[in-house]
């Protein structure tokens, strides 16, 4: 399996902190978010894509850890 590196901040602006996010690899684009990683995965299944990056938007406080 090959490593994919993906820089997913310049997706996530606008999207609250604690939502999740359905994001397509392939075209680099947030197909769906929302509170439940489930109903994400099926909306972003529903515009055709079968395996996308589903993470969920940390909020600064858990970021502020990191940096």
């Amino acid at each position: 399996m090959a490593t994919a590196i993906l820089d997913t901040s310049a997706l996530l602006t606008g999207i609250p902190a604690g939502a999740w996010v359905a994001i397509s690899e392939k075209l680099n684009k947030v197909l769906a978010w929302g509170a439940d990683p489930q109903e994400v995965l099926v909306e972003a299944r529903g515009k055709g894509e079968d395996s996308p990056l589903i993470t969920r938007v940390p909020d600064r406080q858990s970021m502020a850890m990191f940096f």
